[in-house]
């Protein structure tokens, strides 16, 4: 397996999950995840360990160019999967989409720091570099995006 399969292998999923949660539509995320790995690859000098870095940077440029492109067409929020089969699904998984959907109630910024510090694991200085704000601005926009999703999680769900 040649470094580029491995990269794609460790990092496809997360970047997916960090596209979607910024524009809400899968399909639009997988495109724009597979454009971005393509210039990240093709354009990234640096070591492996900060490949991740450099991917999650070139996927929000391309989402933003996408919005740029898109800006006079329809929502791009797509509304949530047909949960018809969740009276069949265990209550962690019920407790994990209530959590999902809180933080899409989000405003955007919210969820893009949540989603990179908690379902991908970065540190506040990786997240500051994807969103090109200072460490200090990234620890307020957590903190009160901690706050908010709180607030969402007991009013709506009861948590």
């Amino acid at each position: 397996m040649d470094i580029t399969d491995e990269l794609y292998k460790k990092h496809y999923h997360g970047a997916l999950l960090y596209v979607y949660s910024l524009c809400g539509n899968y399909h639009l995320a997988e495109d724009i995840v597979s454009e971005s790995f393509y210039k990240a690859l093709v354009s990234y000098q640096d070591t492996e360990e900060r490949f991740k870095f450099w991917l999650f940077r070139v996927c929000k440029n391309a989402f933003i160019d996408f919005l740029r492109r898109n800006k006079n067409k329809t929502e791009l929020k797509a509304d949530l999967q047909d949960e018809t089969d969740i009276a069949d699904r265990v209550i962690v998984q019920e407790k994990y989409r209530s959590l999902y959907r809180a933080v899409e109630l989000l405003q955007p910024e919210y969820q893009e720091v949540i989603t990179l510090f908690y379902f991908n694991e970065m540190r506040i200085s990786e997240i500051a570099v994807i969103t090109n704000k200072s460490p200090a601005a990234v620890k307020v926009a957590l903190y009160r995006a901690r706050k908010k999703l709180k607030e969402i999680l007991e009013v709506n769900y009861g948590f």
